[in-house]
C-alpha cells in the first residue's frame, strides 16, 4: 500500500475547500488508478478498422493523441493460436490503450483439464509478450461446453490467478482485468474469498440497473479499496456525445472506465456476463471523435469536483491535480440554442470550448454575475466540453501555493507473490531443458569431530514435463574415489515429497504468507516473506513446509529459500533445506542479475535428522549444480546415451528419488522401493595397552531398514570376539516415538589399570569384561531436537591381573541398572548433546587394598551428566574442519564409574588407552582438520586436550593431550579401509592406540 502521504498547503482561504475536496476525491492509498477521469473506450470486432481512424480523428480534433493515451479499445482474442497480436501495437502507436480480451475455453473443472489450460496459457503468454507496455489483458472464461449463466467464483478465481501470473511474467508492465462479472455482492464476496485481489489491476462489471451497479461498486470498494471498476459494455448511444455523458455519470458512481460496444458484436447466448448490443446503435467510427476528445482532455490526475459543477445544464466537473484547472461535461437541454452555465467559483477564467465533431463553434463568453462566473455557449451542441483555468500563485500577488505529495509505495505480500510467480512462470517457459553436473555430498557426523562423507556426482537432466534424472558416474567416500565401474545401490533414506511446495503456482489455500520486511542478500535488496501451512492443510495434507523466501525487489526472482518440512513420517524426523539462487547465461557462465539471465538454485544445503536404530542420526546434504547448459543441442542424445549405459540412475519422482533399472527390453523403468537389507564383511584389528594383544575384528555386519517387511530396523555385527546388535521401531504404533533395544558383549577381558599421582600402580590392576542390554525410547521436539530415555542393564565381570597385589580385593561382579535422559539439537553444522544418567549396582562390596578410601558403600549408586557442542565447517575439495568442546561431571563416582579417555571413552584423547586414566570432572576440546590427496587417500589430523580433575588419583585440572591421524582409502576387492592411530602428547599416559578396519559390501 501507499505509505504516508503528506500535503503541505499554503493557499488563499477561498481555495482551501476546493483543494481539500480534490484530495479527498483522489483514489485511496494503495489504489492502482486509471490514467484519466472519466475514462471511456470502445469494444469492437476487428480493431484494424480503428487504427487509421483514430489517428485521423486525433488530428481533426486539433491535437494528436500520444501513443498509449487512455482511449481504450477492446476486442476478443481466441487462444487457439490463431490470434494476431499485431493490431495492439498499431493501436498503441495511433494513440490508444489496447484492452485485449483473452477468451479461455477450457472446460470446468480447470484443475482436471490442465493440459488444455496450459495450451491456452501458452498462447496468452505469446500475445502478452508481443503487446505494448501498459496494455490491459482481460480474462474471459467461455468454456466450449457447460456454459452457464453464473460463473463459478472458485473456478474463475483460479483462472484469474493462473492467467495473471503468466501474463505478468510475459509482460511485466501489463495489467490484468476480470471479464464482466455479475454485479452481485454475494458473487463478489465469494470471488474475492479466492484471494484474487493482488492479481488484478481492474474489475469489470456487466451492465445492470443503477441500484445493482451501486451495490456491486460498494462491495468492491469494501473488499478491494481503490481498485478501478469498469463497466463492460454499454451500447454506443445514438447521439455520439452520449458516450461523454455516460462516462461522466458512471464515473461519479464509482465506475472508472466505461466501455461501449458496437452493434455488430455478437456474444455467446446464455452468457450473462456479456452484453448483446441491440440494433439501432451507432457505429464505432461516429463515437470515436467524442472518445478521442475524452482521452485527450480528461487524461491525467483528475477528480470529480461537485463544488465546481455549474448550473444551467446537467453537468459534471473534474478538477486536475497539477494546476487545479477544471474540465466540464455538460448535457444541454434539448432544443436549446444558447446555454448559460453559472459556476460558483469566481476565480475560474479563460473558458475554452471543445467540439467532438467537425464544426466551427463560436467561442464561449464569460462574465461575473453576483460573485459567480457565467459562461454562455451559442449554437449549443447536445453535449458541450469546456476547460477553465484558475489563477497561478504569482497572479495571486505573492500568495504561496505549494502542494507537496510524498509517498513511498510499499508492497503487500500478495503483490510480492504474484510478481515472484510471474517471474518463475516466464522463466519456466524460456527453459525447455537443461543439463548440469550434480554433485551431492552426504555427511554423517560420527563420534566427536569425526564424520563420514559420501559424495555422488554425475550428469543431471531436467526437462519440462519430465521428472529429472540423475546419473551416478562417480562416488567419493571421504573424498576418495570409488574405483569400481558400477556404484552400488544404497538405501535411499529421504523425506516424502511435500504435497505442495511453498510458492508453487497452485493457488490453493494450503499456505499462509506474511511479508516480514526487507533484507539484503549478497548485495541484493529483497522482500522477506515468511510462509507456513494453514492448520487445515497440515491436518489433511501433511508434509508441507514452513520457512522464509527472499524475493529480489528488482527482478522478483528468488534469492534464497529456507524451509523446514512438517508432517514427516517414517525414519525422517526433520528436514530443513536452504536453496541459494544464482544468475547464469545459457552456457552456465555467471551472468548479471537481469531479466535475460537464468536464475536457478545452483546450491542447496539441507539437514535431515533420521531415526536409525534409536539414534538421532544427522545427515548434512550439500548439492551443487555446475556446467549448466540451458536449451543446448545434444540434450536428448546425452540423456538417451546415459539410459543405455550401465550407470546407476535415480529419478526424482513425486514420491522421492527412485532407482531407474533396465527391464527385459533394456529400457529404463522406475524401480519401486529399494533393497532395505545390506550385508557387509568386516575385518581389522584394535590395539591399545589395555589388551594383551591386538584385538582382531573379523565378521559380518547385517543392516536392514525394514526387517522382513515389519518396518523395524536391525543392525547386527558379529566378529567372534565382539557382538553389537540393535533393533528399533522408528514409528511406534504410527506415532513419532521410536522404541528399540541394544545389546553389547565382548568375549575377552581388558586391563583396567590405575594411575595415581602420575604413576602407574600395577598392584591395583584388574581385568574386566562388560556386557549390556538397553531399552530405548525417543521422540523429536520441533524440527531440530530429539530427547531420549534409556533403561539398561550393564553386566561387569572382574578378574585379577597378573600384576595385582595378593591382598587386592576385586570389585563385586554386578549388574548395574541405568536410567538415562538425553537430548540432541542439531542445525547449521552445530550439534549440541546433553545427557544425564542414574546408575545402581546390584552388589557393591569393599574392593581394593586394605584401607582403600575410594570405596564407599554409598557409591553403590551414582550420577553422571555431560554436555558437548560440536561445529563442522565443510570447505571446498573435501576439506573439513571440526571443533568440539565437552564438559563431564558426576556425583558419587569411584574408580569404576569415573570418566575414561580411551578410544571408547566419553571424551576421547588420542593415544590414551582404555581403562587407565580417570576423572570426576572433565573439560575438553577437540579439533580435526581433514583433506584428500587427489582422490586416492584422505587424512584427518586430530588433536585433543582435556583438563581432568580427580582428587583420588591426584589430578588437579591436569592437561591430557593427544594427537592422531585418521585415514581412508579404497583397498583391493572393493574394500573401504579406515585407520586411526593416536599417541599421547601431554599427561600421564604413553604408548599408542591403533584401529584398522576393512569393510566390504557383500550383498
Amino acid at each position: 500500500m501507499l505509505g504516508p502521504m503528506k500535503r503541505t498547503i499554503f493557499l488563499a482561504p477561498s481555495l482551501l475547500s476546493i483543494l481539500a475536496l480534490a484530495v479527498l476525491a483522489a483514489s485511496p492509498l494503495g489504489a492502482i488508478s486509471l490514467p484519466c477521469q472519466p475514462c471511456g473506450g470502445i469494444r469492437v470486432i476487428d480493431p484494424d478498422e480503428l487504427n487509421n481512424t483514430i489517428g485521423a480523428i486525433g488530428n481533426l480534433a486539433a491535437g494528436t493523441l500520444e501513443p498509449g493515451s487512455p482511449l481504450f479499445v477492446a476486442w476478443d482474442l481466441p487462444l487457439d493460436g490463431s490470434a494476431d497480436p499485431g493490431p495492439a501495437a498499431e493501436l498503441f502507436a495511433a494513440g490508444a490503450t489496447p484492452w485485449m480480451t483473452l477468451v479461455f475455453r477450457t472446460p470446468a473443472p480447470l484443475t482436471q483439464n490442465l493440459d488444455a489450460l496450459q495450451a491456452e496459457l501458452g498462447a496468452a503468454a505469446k500475445i502478452a509478450a508481443a503487446a505494448p507496455a501498459g496494455a490491459y489483458f482481460q480474462i474471459a472464461w467461455r468454456p466450449e461446453s457447460g456454459v452457464t449463466a453464473v460463473l463459478d467464483p472458485a473456478q474463475y478465481g483460479f483462472l484469474i490467478k493462473r492467467a495473471a501470473v503468466v501474463l505478468t511474467g510475459a509482460a511485466p508492465e501489463g495489467k490484468v482485468a476480470t471479464g464482466p462479472l455479475p454485479p452481485d455482492p454475494a458473487f463478489l464476496t465469494a470471488f474475492y474469498a479466492e484471494e484474487i485481489a493482488a492479481y488484478l489491476e481492474a474489475v469489470a462489471l456487466a451492465p445492470a440497473a443503477p441500484e445493482q451497479i451501486a451495490a456491486a461498486v460498494a462491495k468492491i470498494d469494501e473488499l478491494d479499496p481503490g481498485r478501478p471498476v469498469v463497466l463492460d459494455a454499454l451500447p454506443v448511444p445514438v447521439e455520439p456525445g452520449g458516450v461523454l455523458t455516460a462516462a461522466a455519470k458512471n464515473s461519479t458512481a464509482g465506475l472508472g472506465l466505461t466501455l461501449f460496444a458496437t452493434p455488430a458484436m455478437e456474444m455467446p447466448e446464455g452468457q450473462s456476463t456479456q452484453v448483446i448490443v441491440p440494433p439501432g446503435g451507432t457505429p464505432a467510427s461516429t463515437a470515436l471523435p467524442a472518445l478521442v476528445l475524452l482521452a485527450r482532455e480528461f487524461a491525467g490526475d483528475l477528480s470529480y469536483d461537485p463544488t465546481s459543477t455549474p448550473t444551467g445544464a446537467e453537468a459534471w466537473a473534474f478538477v486536475r491535480g497539477k494546476d487545479l484547472g477544471v474540465r466540464v461535461i455538460a448535457a444541454t437541454p434539448p432544443g436549446t440554442d444558447e446555454v448559460a452555465l453559472l459556476f460558483p467559483d469566481a476565480e475560474l477564467r479563460r473558458p475554452v470550448r471543445y467540439s467532438y465533431f467537425a464544426r466551427k463553434a463560436a467561442p464561449p463568453s464569460g462574465k461575473l454575475v453576483g460573485g459567480k462566473l457565467e459562461v454562455r455557449l451559442a449554437a449549443a451542441a447536445p453535449v458541450e466540453i469546456l476547460a477553465l483555468e484558475r489563477p497561478t500563485a504569482a497572479e495571486r500577488e505573492g500568495v504561496e501555493e505549494k502542494v507537496t505529495v510524498s509517498g513511498d509505495r510499499g508492497m503487500t505480500v500478495e503483490e510480492v507473490l504474484r510478481r515472484l510467480q510471474a517471474f518463475e512462470d516466464a522463466q519456466n517457459r524460456r527453459i525447455d531443458h537443461y543439463q548440469a553436473v550434480n554433485t551431492t555430498s552426504l555427511r554423517f557426523p560420527a563420534a566427536g569431530t569425526q564424520s563420514i562423507e559420501a559424495t555422488l556426482e554425475g550428469p543431471y537432466f531436467v526437462e519440462r514435463g519430465v521428472p529429472p534424472d540423475w546419473v551416478w558416474s562417480s562416488l567419493y567416500l571421504n573424498g576418495v574415489r570409488w574405483r569400481s565401474k558400477s556404484i552400488p545401490e544404497i538405501p535411499l533414506i529421504q523425506p516424502e515429497k511435500a504435497a505442495t511446495m511453498p510458492g508453487e503456482i497452485t493457488f490453493d489455500k494450503k499456505y499462509r504468507y506474511t511479508l516480514r520486511g526487507s533484507d539484503t542478500i549478497d548485495g541484493r535488496a529483497a522482500w522477506v516473506v515468511d510462509f507456513e501451512p494453514v492448520g487445515a492443510a497440515v491436518a489433511t495434507e501433511g508434509r508441507l513446509y514452513k520457512g522464509t523466501v527472499w524475493v529480489d525487489k528488482q527482478l522478483s526472482s528468488r534469492l534464497k529459500t529456507r524451509a523446514v518440512q512438517l508432517g514427516l513420517v517414517g525414519e525422517v524426523l526433520s528436514n530443513e533445506e536452504t536453496l541459494l539462487y544464482s544468475p547464469i547465461d545459457a552456457d552456465g557462465a555467471p551472468a548479471p542479475w537481469a531479466a535475460g539471465s537464468f536464475i536457478l538454485p545452483l546450491k542447496v544445503l539441507a539437514q535431515q535428522i533420521l531415526s536409525v536404530v534409536n539414534t538421532a542420526t544427522i545427515v548434512e546434504r550439500d548439492t551443487r549444480l555446475t556446467e549448466v547448459k540451458v536449451n543446448a543441442d545434444g540434450f536428448a542424445e546425452a540423456r538417451t546415451a546415459a539410459n543405455a549405459s550401465d550407470a546407476t540412475i535415480v529419478r526424482d519422482t513425486a514420491q522421492g528419488l527412485r532407482y531407474m533399472v533396465k527391464d527385459d527390453k533394456g529400457e529404463r523403468v522406475v524401480k519401486e522401493g529399494f533393497d532395505h537389507d545390506k550385508l557387509f564383511l568386516a575385518g581389522g584389528l584394535f590395539y591399545d595397552d589395555s589388551f594383551d594383544y591386538p584385538l582382531p575384528l573379523a565378521g559380518i555386519n547385517y543392516f536392514s531398514l525394514d526387517f522382513k517387511g515389519t518396518k523395524q530396523q536391525v543392525n547386527v555385527f558379529f566378529g567372534g570376539l565382539l557382538l553389537v546388535a540393535n533393533v528399533a521401531q522408528p514409528r511406534l504404533f504410527g506415532s513419532k516415538f521410536d522404541f528399540g533395544a541394544d545389546a553389547f558383549a565382548l568375549a575377552i577381558s581388558g586391563s583396567d589399570q590405575l594411575f595415581r599421582d602420575n604413576r602407574e600402580v600395577p598392584a591395583e590392576e584388574v581385568k574386566s569384561r562388560p556386557a549390556s542390554f538397553t531399552l530405548n525410547l525417543g521422540h523429536p521436539v520441533g524440527n531440530f531436537f530429539k530427547w531420549g530415555v534409556r533403561y539398561g542393564l550393564v553386566s561387569t565381570t572382574y578378574s585379577k591381573a597378573d600384576t595385582a597385589d595378593r591382598d587386592f580385593s576385586l570389585p563385586s561382579n554386578n549388574i548395574a541398572q541405568r536410567i538415562e535422559l538425553s537430548g540432541r539439537y542439531a542445525r547449521a553444522g552445530y550439534r549440541l548433546d546433553l545427557g544425564g544418567s542414574y546408575h545402581r549396582r546390584s552388589k557393591w562390596e569393599p574392593w581394593g587394598l586394605p584401607g582403600n578410601l575410594d570405596f564407599d558403600p554409598d557409591k553403590k549408586d551414582y550420577l553422571r551428566w555431560q554436555a558437548s557442542l560440536t561445529k563442522t565447517w565443510n570447505l571446498p575439495k573435501f576439506t573439513r574442519f571440526s571443533a568440539e568442546v565437552d564438559y563431564l561431571s558426576g556425583s558419587d563416582l569411584d574408580r569404576f564409574s569415573k570418566y575414561e579417555f580411551g578410544f571408547f571413552g566419553a571424551s576421547r584423547v588420542h593415544g590414551y588407552q582404555s581403562n587407565r586414566v580417570r576423572a570426576t570432572d572433565v573439560s575438553a576440546a577437540h579439533v580435526t582438520y581433514g583433506f584428500a590427496f587427489g582422490d586416492l587417500f584422505r587424512l584427518d589430523l586430530e588433536a585433543d586436550a582435556a583438563w581432568a580433575t580427580d582428587e583420588d588419583t591426584g589430578l588437579h585440572n591436569e592437561l591430557l593431550g593427544g594427537a592422531g591421524i585418521a585415514g581412508t582409502f579404497i583397498g583391493p576387492w572393493k574394500t573401504v579401509v579406515n585407520l586411526d592411530v593416536g599417541v599421547p602428547v601431554a599427561g600421564p599416559d604413553d604408548g599408542v592406540v591403533l584401529y584398522v578396519v576393512f569393510l566390504k559390501l557383500f550383498k
